[in-house]
């Protein structure tokens, strides 16, 4: 049996004016090339539209998420006996971001709509091979529980982030501004339920089953949620096309951003106790999350709040 997704409602944005495209789209602090030596060195024009280009690329992160992750790991629970309110929460859960992933996609295509005419991502570009393993992993989250300590991750940054934008508001575009708001009002639900369903399904897991999630958790997150890799390259291969004198620069940019991964202060801006302080927390009761500082630097288990 297979559940097909909840109907989705209109997509919701600000239905008046255009996209200011004289404003950033989302805090500078939050973009990669911002924690390198290069970005000081770009014109006040080319930080703005380096900001710019990479909001679509942030908009297609929680997109990627929600479409190749959530929706199958959600949709697995669904089948499955759980407890009335889980069952109602999760559905609702599904729904919310189905409803996400077309208001990000529908301000991705009023901004740049030649890059998602024929797709829904343009910097992100999953090899088939990689695609299919992630979609079989994710129809399984029995026997991959760690995928749900991934969304955790993901559902409580995405707060900090949502909150980020909000203190940033009288310099944000209003578009941008308003989707991050209303992203962010559905977010700490999905928080709640996250750790709900953790809470119903890593206990009940066998101890080397756990162990084995644990060091998939820590491969995942170094492969793909920690360095800037392809698609940031992607990223600042399209501002060096909009802005031609960056094009012998661009080895050189794409070098520093790969440095990040042994930066240990941008590694905490991602993943720390003051942005995903209830992940931790919870990390914290698992002994087999011991050796996950490797992969998150900014974790330190047992650590004080």
């Amino acid at each position: 049996m297979s559940i097909s997704p909840p109907p989705v409602p209109a997509p919701a944005m600000p239905a008046t004016g255009s996209i200011d495209f004289s404003l950033l789209f989302m805090p500078e602090d939050l973009t990669p090339l911002y924690h390198t030596p290069a970005y000081a060195l770009l014109t006040d024009q080319q930080r703005l539209r380096y900001n710019q280009i990479n909001a679509l690329y942030f908009n297609e992160q929680t997109m990627f998420f929600e479409k190749s992750l959530a929706r199958n790991v959600l949709g697995f629970f669904l089948r499955q006996p759980l407890p009335a309110g889980l069952k109602e929460g999760l559905h609702q859960f599904m729904i919310e971001e189905e409803t996400h992933s077309a208001m990000f996609l529908r301000l991705n295509r009023e901004c740049a709509p030649e890059n998602y005419e024929s797709s829904d991502f343009y910097f992100i570009r999953i090899p088939v091979v990689a695609k299919a393993l992630l979609d079989m992993l994710s129809r399984r989250p029995d026997w991959f529980p760690f995928l749900l300590w991934l969304m955790h991750l993901q559902e409580e940054r995405a707060l900090f982030f949502g909150r980020a934008f909000l203190r940033c508001s009288y310099e944000l575009e209003p578009h941008f501004l308003e989707t991050q708001r209303r992203h962010l009002a559905d977010e700490a639900g999905h928080v709640r339920w996250d750790q709900a369903l953790l809470d119903h399904v890593w206990p009940a897991t066998n101890a080397s089953l756990r162990q084995l999630n644990a060091r998939l958790l820590g491969w995942m997150l170094r492969e793909y949620f920690t360095t800037p890799k392809r698609s940031a390259r992607r990223v600042v291969a399209a501002l060096a096309r909009e802005f031609p004198g960056l094009q012998s620069q661009y080895d050189g940019i794409c070098r520093q951003l790969e440095a990040l991964g042994d930066d240990q202060t941008y590694l905490q801006s991602l993943y720390s106790r003051e942005t995903v302080p209830l992940t931790f927390k919870r990390l914290d009761a698992w002994r087999e999350f011991d050796t996950l500082p490797r992969a998150l630097p900014g974790y330190l288990p047992g650590e004080a709040l």
